[in-house]
């Protein structure tokens, strides 16, 4: 019989943040979305908490920055759990600069035509065979 160690991985790199943190990273659950004004905006789900997100489409994954270009007919909302590392001081009613170091489980959602949401696989752990969870 064949054994594994159970650990989950992903394939997708840290996400490159060139501002320093002010505070330790926490991981949120939210919506990874680009628009005019701020470039990339995350908002964290069951909350009205938003984030200005300081990386820039150079400092994304290939595979994330490719769903987050406006004039793409691949723009799309991206869900997910990600690694948020604030960057300036908790204002109360105003979004707050903070950069993204990783995104799991990602999920894309297309804004420009019915396509159903799917997965970015890439950003998923790691199947092992003989794992309950995954039988």
């Amino acid at each position: 019989m064949w054994f594994a160690a159970v650990t989950a991985q992903t394939h997708e790199p840290r996400w490159k943040c060139e501002t320093v943190p002010i505070e330790p990273c926490v991981k949120h659950h939210g919506r990874l979305s680009s628009q005019n004004g701020i470039g990339l905006k995350l908002w964290a789900i069951g909350t009205t908490r938003m984030f200005a997100v300081e990386n820039g489409f150079e400092n994304l994954p290939k595979a994330v920055s490719k769903y987050l270009e406006m004039t793409s007919a691949d723009h799309s909302y991206i869900f997910g759990d990600f690694e948020v590392c604030p960057v300036e001081p908790d204002r109360p009613g105003h979004i707050r600069r903070a950069c993204v170091a990783g995104g799991v489980n990602l999920v894309v959602q297309p804004l420009r035509d019915d396509r159903p949401p799917f997965r970015l696989l890439s950003t998923w752990p790691t199947r092992v065979r003989g794992e309950s969870r995954w039988e």
